[in-house]
């Protein structure tokens, strides 16, 4: 079946606050490298830095709340490294059409692998996939549901099987039996996340915690999706390789917890340190994490070819 591409709707383009976000990011010179389109009949917003072809392609999952265009910088300096690389906005987030906020997990591997369809069609090389923060759920998911994946980077991975503390279990239990009920009741994101905070010193942070594209309020049923589904590496080993990457000051999970995750899943993970870096550090030092994130997939797609070889 062939999946429809469309032209992207930049719903915000010529607003003086996009044109301040931009300037404070200083993304408006890598934007121009990027090519904006819509997959589907859900209408889900993909941005791709092409390289070449026969180049091997990642593929981006932000963390919650957020969209691609935010992290222009880290897509467009990637790709320089020999990627093609194109970013999703999640189903109901940034430029992707949806209810806002709305999804669950399996939609959003079912979104991945629409997106991947289109993309087999002009690439031809191997395919990762690259998820921060709560991004990185999602993509060990879609590798875990579509074998084009051979490569899963994480920027921090949460494993809901794995709860940080009695707390955390506690708040998804009660997510569950909530969005029962009221799923599509909103919680504010803000409760629990403060991007200004946790981008302090970021010249951006006022602007970004002020973003009309950013989901700050997010129905039941899409937390309890994410945050009860089952991650099938904890009883599974599967072929692609997968490394979390962790910053030792992280603010939202601790170093430990991946340590942790490592323990507790089938599926081997590698671990890449941060040192000295936060939970934001995707877009607080974007280049940083391009040099870890291309030697480790440069890597992997190495090790893909050859076996493909053989």
């Amino acid at each position: 079946m062939t999946v429809q591409i469309r032209p992207p709707v930049l719903s915000q383009e010529g607003s003086v606050f996009r044109a301040n976000l931009r300037k404070k990011l200083n993304i408006e010179s890598y934007l121009q490298d990027r090519t904006a389109f819509c997959v589907g009949e859900k209408a889900i917003h993909c941005e791709l830095y092409e390289y070449s072809p026969d180049a091997p392609t990642i593929v981006f999952l932000p963390g919650i709340g957020t969209y691609c265009e935010l992290y222009a910088e880290l897509l467009s300096e990637l790709a320089k490294k020999g990627f093609n690389v194109v970013g999703i906005d999640p189903l109901g987030h940034g430029y992707s059409a949806g209810s806002r906020g709305d999804y669950t997990v399996e939609q959003m591997c079912e979104a991945v692998s629409e997106v991947l369809d289109v993309l087999q069609q002009r690439f031809e090389g191997p395919f990762g996939i690259y998820g921060y923060s709560i991004g990185a759920l999602l993509a060990m998911a879609a590798a875990e549901q579509d074998d084009r994946l051979c490569a899963v980077l994480c920027g921090t991975l949460l494993v809901p099987d794995v709860a940080p503390d009695m707390g955390y279990r506690m708040g998804w239990n009660w997510t569950w039996a909530s969005s029962l009920m009221m799923p599509t009741y909103k919680v504010p994101l803000k409760n629990f996340v403060d991007f200004e905070q946790l981008l302090k010193g970021h010249p951006a942070a006022q602007e970004i915690n002020n973003d009309p594209l950013i989901v700050f309020d997010y129905p039941l049923r899409t937390l309890s999706s994410l945050f009860n589904y089952r991650c099938n590496i904890v009883s599974q080993k599967f072929d692609f390789s997968s490394a979390i990457l962790h910053g030792d000051q992280d603010e939202v999970l601790p170093l430990s917890y991946s340590r942790r995750v490592m323990s507790y899943c089938d599926q081997p993970l590698e671990l890449l340190v941060v040192d000295n870096e936060g939970h934001m550090v995707p877009l607080m030092k974007p280049k940083l994490i391009v040099e870890m994130a291309a030697q480790w997939f440069e890597k992997q797609f190495l090790k893909e070819m050859a076996d493909a070889v053989l």
